[in-house]
Formats: structure tokens, C-alpha cells, sequence
């Protein structure tokens, strides 16, 4: 779908108002830039600085999500002190926003995900995963450390052993592996993995959207917080939602779909 006349990175909002993302540096499998972190960035403050999309969903052009970073390119920039790992730290603001994004994300990955592209996927809400698609995290045959969050990610879904073995042994994962491990939300057959994510996104919260973001807020929160911290910001979003028009008119649907039910059990429909 990309050509070289195209940004790295293309992002629209569909008719139904989901934001549709794409990695576009399909000759070069979708690997990372400087442009595709710069557009990225651009996209999330679209994203947080006006209402937020009912979805954002992350995909790779041509079918096939990223492989990561691209090790033909410098990944250095200007002269600080971390200068060579300038792009790293592009990466890893952009991974820390779209985690923290008030509105649900999906990682659509076809193909294969590595380094910090599944990093990028593990911020997201839900990964759906093709079944074809493979997952890994070969940093240290490439002289690094593992970047993006990786480790991190992988530890708190797995543990530390589980992490360790997939970082050290620098091995790709299947996504039947992935979603035995909890690594994924789903598997769909290759080819409709965005179509699966599109469909699902727009059935989110049956229109009731500042449920659904406060709900993704919510579960941001709860990450880094306690019980208590939860059932604190728990009680605020529940009175919110409350007092907004969602619950009455979600209220009054379901008491006329009762009274419909019962009208058509009492008429022997």
C-alpha cells in the first residue's frame, strides 16, 4: 500500500472514528526511523489533545507488522550524552504514550513482530496476531540490551524466568506459543487481522465512549497502583459516568428491550 513518495508512518481516522496507524516502510520490512518515531509523535498529540479516537489500531504495511529497528542506519542524532542512542529514546516516549493513550489499542500483527516493534505491540491494549505471525526479541546477537520495554513487558506478563529464557535464547515465538503464554489476545486467520481488529474496536462499549475511556484509564492506573488506589479511582469514574447521559440512555435501553421480551413471552412469540 506504501510507496517511497509516502511518510514512514500513515495514520487516519476511519468513518467510525478509529485511528488507523501504519508502519509504511514496507521494502525495508517496516523497520524504525527517525521519521516514523517523528510522525508517530505527531499522531499521539492528535490523539491526546483532542477527543480521544474510539480505538487506535497499530498495523504494518503490506501485511506484515516490523521488524523492529533498522541495524543499516545509525540510530545516533545530535551530541548529548546518550546521542547514540538517540532514536531508542524517541522510541521509547512514543511507547510510553501510546500505552498511557485514554482510548483503547490494538497491536494487528501480521508477519512477524521482533524487537522494539513487539515492544510496541505489548503497550497496546490487545494484540491480535495472525496465525502465521512470530514474535521475538534477538537483541544480544546484535550487541544490544533488550530496548523498547521489552524486558520489562516480558516480565510481568511471565515472570522472570519465562522472560529470561526468551531474551537470552533470543528465540521467535509462534503465535500459538504467543497466546498459550498469554502474549496475545487472539489468533485470526492471516490476511483479516486488521478486519478482526476494525470489527472488534467498533463494537467497544456499544457507543458509550467516555465509559470506555475512563474504563482504559482505569486499567492504566491499576498497573502501577494498589487495591485501594484502584477502588479510590474506581468510586470518581463510576460517579462521572453516573452523572453523564451514557448510563441513562444505556438504562432506558435495556428496561425497553426487557419490556419487549417480556410483551413477545406473554404473547407466545
Amino acid at each position: 500500500m506504501s510507496r517511497d513518495d509516502q511518510p514512514d508512518l500513515l495514520w487516519e481516522r476511519t468513518d467510525d472514528d478509529i485511528l488507523l496507524v501504519t508502519f509504511n516502510r514496507p521494502a525495508k520490512r517496516n523497520t524504525v526511523s527517525f521519521e516514523m518515531w517523528e510522525e508517530f509523535s505527531r499522531m499521539l498529540d492528535s490523539a491526546e489533545n483532542g477527543t480521544p479516537p474510539r480505538a487506535l489500531i497499530l498495523r504494518g504495511a503490506d501485511n506484515y507488522f516490523s521488524n523492529g529497528g533498522d541495524v543499516k542506519t545509525p540510530p545516533a542524532r545530535g551530541k548529548g550524552a546518550l546521542s547514540l542512542a538517540a532514536r531508542l529514546e524517541m522510541g521509547q516516549r512514543n511507547i510510553a504514550r501510546l500505552r498511557a493513550l485514554p482510548a483503547p489499542t490494538i497491536a494487528a500483527v501480521e508477519g512477524a513482530a521482533f524487537g522494539i516493534a513487539w515492544s510496541t505491540a505489548m503497550a497496546c491494549d490487545l494484540i491480535f496476531a495472525a496465525d502465521n505471525a512470530r514474535f521475538g526479541a534477538p537483541f544480544l546477537e546484535h550487541g544490544l540490551v533488550p530496548d523498547g520495554g521489552a524486558s520489562w513487558f516480558l516480565s510481568r506478563r511471565l515472570g522472570r524466568y519465562q522472560a529470561a529464557e526468551i531474551i537470552y535464547s533470543g528465540r521467535f515465538l509462534d503465535a500459538q506459543e504467543a497466546l498459550s503464554l498469554g502474549l496475545v489476545s487472539r489468533i485470526v486467520p492471516a490476511g483479516g487481522v486488521v478486519d478482526a481488529a476494525l470489527a472488534f474496536a467498533a463494537e467497544i462499549g456499544g457507543g458509550n465512549r467516555h465509559a470506555v475511556e475512563l474504563t482504559k484509564r482505569l486499567l492504566h492506573a491499576s498497573e502501577s497502583g494498589d487495591l485501594a488506589q484502584t477502588h479510590m479511582l474506581e468510586l470518581v469514574y463510576c460517579n462521572t459516568c453516573q452523572a453523564g447521559a451514557e448510563v441513562k440512555a444505556a438504562r432506558e435501553a435495556f428496561i425497553a428491550r426487557a419490556a419487549a421480551k417480556a410483551a413477545a413471552k406473554a404473547s407466545g412469540g
